[in-house]
């Protein structure tokens, strides 16, 4: 990506040459020379300045343009609009944004004035106040300018214009920096077709979007693609301007750190000594490409080793943006971020936690107004980073004996430590959760249909940038017109947005609380008296994890009402994540081929790295239930099949039933339940408003659904006594092209164990008649019928026995789903995450009984599946979700055994009940299920007591 400083400048001579020509008619005659006009005297020397980047002397030279021509008693239309625009560019090379913006924001009044608001002149003007507002952070700020000058210019100039690429190309930067990268790519890669088409392949605007299209690979990992652009754009400037200039060293600065991720440090610390000589020189010490630079020097140095050689490189940078930019912006706290990883390395934990302090707020806030109230999730997970490295640096501080000030020492920095590990572990079924409450709080309050349509209209929109982007590639009008039809629903989705925004902002200002929930305090979960007294019980412990990737090891964190204790975890995150990856092999092997072994020491050894520290074990010793709170891999393992203690029996004795029954699961301990964020449990236990429809029927089962449209019911439901079901419930490859894949529906096999399963349900609890949807009743057509004639809502107890289909890697566009019997389309016996989320539940249990339902899902590889975020949204409390294939006969043993248990036995929750049922199938000899894999598929989610 071009940074925003450069990308100014280069457009400056061609926007001054633009406003020169706009007359004050909507339909203008040919503009004479620039010598006929005023601004003609001034332009060889505003040239001459530019190059010299004397944006002080340009300044003055602006002023005087101005002054003459406000001073003329007839001046040219042209000639204001002109000097606006340079006055505005003088100050925004300054770094005097505020002062810029009012300039740049009159030409555009100016040029809509004269030419009307479809004008491509007007677009163009547009252009340059959105790469203002980028300069400044304000990215959706940016967006809405972007699509408008977009959308005209394609209108006025055609799909495959020169000038149309440039403000494609100018909406995808803004789109990554927010994190979008799905989005970006088909906007990065039809500009450049474009402009290799009208420009040619070596043309200056040409190397910029092939050094975009690497950037945006380069951030998504994919170096080997990425390193062949930057050294196409690197050739061909050096060719087109010689090999001393500004716009060659930043593609030389870019192609830097390409090679510090590959490890080419000795090249890498080369083109960024280049990049930075060649910048001081033709830009100046203290300007923001220049800054960009020895940050970027800086970096080759750390990858290095070269601390002492990398600080006061970083300390210039944090300086000078702090200076230019103002401490809160973006680039400044990022700067501040690598002087506190300078000061960690070297083992100052108390610099690194000063640095950390101030960089982490300004990363996770999102300047400009428009932004505060709807940021996407990608620009919430910009500060993660930097809340995890301050836990640590706050581990170190205190164990060093912590600072002489009250809120420095040691019992402080675990609790702020608590609190920044949860701001690094953002989760997105967290955050639906959250999205349920806030509606819950909304409807209380007597807004509950704007709250509705508020989250709906985030989602429309979300989904129409999606199509956007997809549609950019169509070069002929259809294209146009599609894209076109696209944005003006895009504005409309905008516009309810806005006016819902005000709506609640008036009317139920506590909607934001808990739509954006702060961190839990440790000292609330350990609160005697007060509403903050419901969120931990006396029987439980809550976990909370903190996984860094790479080679960094994390943080584990653990809190009951008497006791609190972190530790840092004995293995970094790849060795976790291998670890992780190794035991799911194991049991996923054992579920397709029925194999009995399991790595017993392994899951020892992990256990002992997670949780073997003396004081995580004095906190959760006396504690019956355990409230994990995971992270990354993490989130892919039940806990609940972790060692406590060295097992028996040797390797002999990992496919040994009696030794596999005689091993000290963590499950024989404790009861366990998952938690996607820590601030949930205030979803969970606190947020009480007007009472819940009372849930009267104890169930609804979707089960055996019939896939091919026979309508038939599967009656034969025998299966081998010991094995998993033939059939396992999962299917990874259901889209392509946007398209559902209807014959491969129709191949699905039936699931005969699944109305064991519903059966078995139905005599537990007491099912009515009707609770029971076999065959082709067990379709996506009743599920919403009851929905929207309210019978849904009375549900306690809502099961889905069938396929449940993950993202597969043939199409990025599916989503998780459930199969449920075959419909007139093949989209109507998908259940897909999005529909799901809009479901009415009231449900105590939503158990989706299926596989891989709470498998993470590409690209967010948040944790739970889509479809667990989804049945939160909807309004389930709790949730059950498999981890892997299931055997329908324990199935229909262990999930009915869950239900009866917590309904018979009186004092226990959820979490205990499942940990009866599951420890009845392990210890169930006549089964031969004491393999892991047959009994712990299974994790609660949610809340985990009555």
């Amino acid at each position: 990506m071009q940074r925003p400083g450069s990308r100014s400048r280069a457009l400056i001579l061609t926007f001054l040459i633009m406003v020169l020509a706009v007359p004050a008619m909507a339909e203008p005659p040919p503009p004479p020379a620039v010598s006929e006009s005023l601004f003609g005297l001034y332009l060889p020397e505003l040239q001459n300045l530019q190059r010299s980047s004397d944006w002080v002397g340009f300044e003055r030279l602006a002023r005087s343009f101005l002054a003459r021509v406000a001073a003329e008693s007839n001046p040219d239309p042209r000639d204001m609009p002109a000097a606006y625009a340079l006055l505005g560019t003088a100050l925004q090379n300054q770094g005097r944004y505020s002062e810029a913006e009012i300039f740049v924001r009159r030409t555009l009044d100016l040029n809509e004035k004269a030419l009307g608001p479809d004008h491509y002149y007007v677009a163009t003007c547009m252009a340059n106040l959105a790469r203002l507002f980028e300069v400044e952070g304000r990215y959706a700020d940016a967006e809405p300018l972007l699509r408008r000058a977009l959308e005209i210019g394609e209108k006025a100039l055609g799909p495959s214009n020169a000038e149309t690429a440039a403000s494609m190309n100018s909406l995808g930067e803004v789109l990554q920096l927010e994190g979008r990268f799905s989005e970006v790519e088909p906007l990065f890669r039809r500009a450049l077709e474009i402009r290799e088409a009208t420009l040619g392949t070596d043309d200056l605007a040409t190397t910029t979007s092939v050094g975009n299209l690497a950037s945006l690979l380069q951030q998504e990992g994919r170096y080997a693609e990425a390193e062949p652009l930057y050294r196409r754009a690197l050739a061909a400037r050096e060719a087109a301007l010689g090999a001393d200039n500004p716009y060659v060293a930043q593609v030389a600065g870019n192609l830097s750190l390409l090679l510090v991720n590959d490890g080419r440090l000795a090249e890498a610390e080369s083109l960024a000594r280049r990049a930075v000589g060649i910048l001081q020189t033709g830009f100046g010490p203290d300007h923001p490409d220049t800054m960009a630079a020895v940050n970027d020097l800086a970096i080759t140095l750390s990858a290095q080793g070269r601390y002492v050689d990398a600080e006061p490189l970083y300390q210039r940078v944090a300086a000078t943006n702090d200076k230019v930019l103002g401490h809160e912006h973006p680039k400044s706290a990022s700067a501040h971020v690598n002087l506190g990883d300078i000061e960690m390395y070297r083992a100052r934990f108390d610099r690194a936690v000063e640095q950390y302090r101030g960089a982490c707020p300004a990363l996770s806030s999102t300047p400009g107004p428009s932004a505060t109230r709807d940021a996407t999730w990608s620009a919430k997970a910009t500060s993660t980073d930097c809340y995890a490295s301050l836990a640590v640096a706050l581990w170190g501080w205190a164990g060093a004996g912590g600072g002489g000030s009250p809120h420095d020492r040691p019992v402080a920095l675990l609790a702020e430590a608590f609190s920044a590990a949860q701001r690094a572990n953002l989760s997105a079924t967290g955050d639906a959760l959250a999205r349920s409450a806030a509606l819950t709080a909304a409807k209380a309050e007597g807004v509950g249909d704007e709250a509705a349509a508020y989250e709906a209209s985030l989602t429309e929109r979300s989904a129409l940038d999606r199509q956007f982007s997809e549609a950019a590639g169509e070069a002929n009008e259809g294209g146009v017109q599609k894209r076109a039809v696209i944005a003006s629903a895009r504005l409309a989705a905008s516009a309810r947005i806005a006016a819902l925004t005000l709506q609640l902002n008036a009317r139920a200002p506590r909607y934001w609380d808990y739509r954006s929930p702060e961190p839990v305090a440790l000292a609330a979960l350990q609160a005697r008296n007060g509403p903050d007294a419901a969120l931990l019980h006396d029987n439980e412990a809550l976990i909370l994890f903190l996984v860094p990737r790479g080679e960094d090891k994390g943080m584990v964190f653990a809190v009951s009402r008497t006791r609190a204790a972190w530790a840092r975890i004995g293995l970094t995150g790849d060795e976790l994540k291998r670890r992780v990856g190794a035991l799911r092999a194991e049991v996923e092997s054992s579920t397709r081929r029925s194999l009995q072994s399991f790595d017993r020491q392994a899951s020892y050894a992990l256990y002992q790295a997670l949780l073997g520290d003396p004081a995580i074990q004095a906190v959760l010793k006396d504690e019956a239930v355990l409230l994990f709170v995971p992270a990354g891999p993490l989130t892919s393992l039940p806990p609940g099949l972790l060692v406590t203690t060295p097992p028996a029996g040797g390797l002999a004795g990992d496919s040994d039933q009696a030794a596999l029954r005689a091993t000290p699961w963590l499950l024989r301990r404790k009861a366990v339940a998952l938690l996607p964020t820590v601030s949930s449990l205030r979803t969970l236990r606190q947020l009480e408003f007007q009472p819940r429809v009372t849930a009267d029927d104890p169930l609804l089962v979707f089960a055996d659904p019939d896939f091919a449209g026979s309508g038939s019911v599967s009656v034969d439901s025998s299966l081998p006594p010991t094995t998993p079901s033939e059939a396992p419930r999962g299917f990874a490859s259901y889209f392509r092209e946007g398209r559902v894949l209807g014959d491969d529906l129709h191949r699905l096999p039936r699931l005969r164990g699944t109305r064991i399963e519903g059966e078995a349900l139905e005599a537990a609890l007491g099912g009515r008649r009707g609770s029971l949807l076999l065959g082709a009743d067990a379709s996506k057509a009743q599920l919403m019928a009851r929905n929207a004639d309210g019978r849904l809502a009375r549900v306690r107890v809502l099961e889905f026995a069938t396929h449940g289909l993950v993202a597969g890697a043939a199409d990025w566009l599916a989503e998780p789903a459930l199969a449920l019997a075959a419909g007139a389309e093949p989209a109507d016996e998908l259940l897909l995450a999005s529909e799901a989320s809009t479901l009415k539940l009231n449900a105590d249990w939503v158990l989706l009984s299926a596989c891989n339902t709470a498998s993470p899902d590409e690209p967010e590889a948040q944790g739970l599946s889509g479809l667990s975020r989804a049945f939160f949204f909807a309004g389930a409390r709790t949730l059950l979700v498999s981890h892997w294939s299931i055997s329908d006969l324990v199935t229909a043993k262990l999930i009915p055994g869950a239900l009866r248990a917590e309904r018979d036995t009186a004092g226990i929750g959820r979490a205990e009940a499942l940990q009866r049922a599951s420890l009845a199938i392990l210890d169930n000899v006549e089964l031969k299920a004491a393999n892991p894999a047959f009994w712990a598929p299974f994790t609660l989610v949610g809340e985990p007591a009555r």
